[in-house]
């Protein structure tokens, strides 16, 4: 599992007697780049083809994490709000309580 990103993108080399100098269509590429921040800063590093699988099943399994922190997430927040709604109640029910006992008297 790794936090970051995955992006494909093609280039010009920059020699002018190359195909893709000419023709925008033929550029070098696709070429796969690992993005990630460190340090508040954005990275990126190219990713050579050899690498490719294990990057792209880390990246799966990261979102696979985020998925489930997601999931846990949700049901941490049901769960307050509910805890929330009860201590509303129990409130209600002693004003209402001490209302009824005060018009007795």
């Amino acid at each position: 599992m790794v936090q970051g990103s995955l992006s494909e993108s093609s280039r010009q080399c920059g020699d002018p007697s190359c195909a893709c100098a000419h023709d925008p269509a033929r550029k070098h590429g696709p070429h796969l780049y690992f993005r990630y921040k460190y340090r508040g800063r954005v990275r990126s590093v190219y990713v050579p083809p050899e690498a490719e699988a294990s990057f792209r099943e880390a990246q799966v399994k990261w979102q696979q994490f985020q998925n489930l922190g997601a999931e846990v997430s949700a049901e941490n927040r049901e769960q307050l709000l509910r805890s929330l709604e009860r201590e509303k109640e129990k409130a209600r029910a002693r004003r209402l309580k001490a209302r009824r006992e005060s018009s007795r008297d």
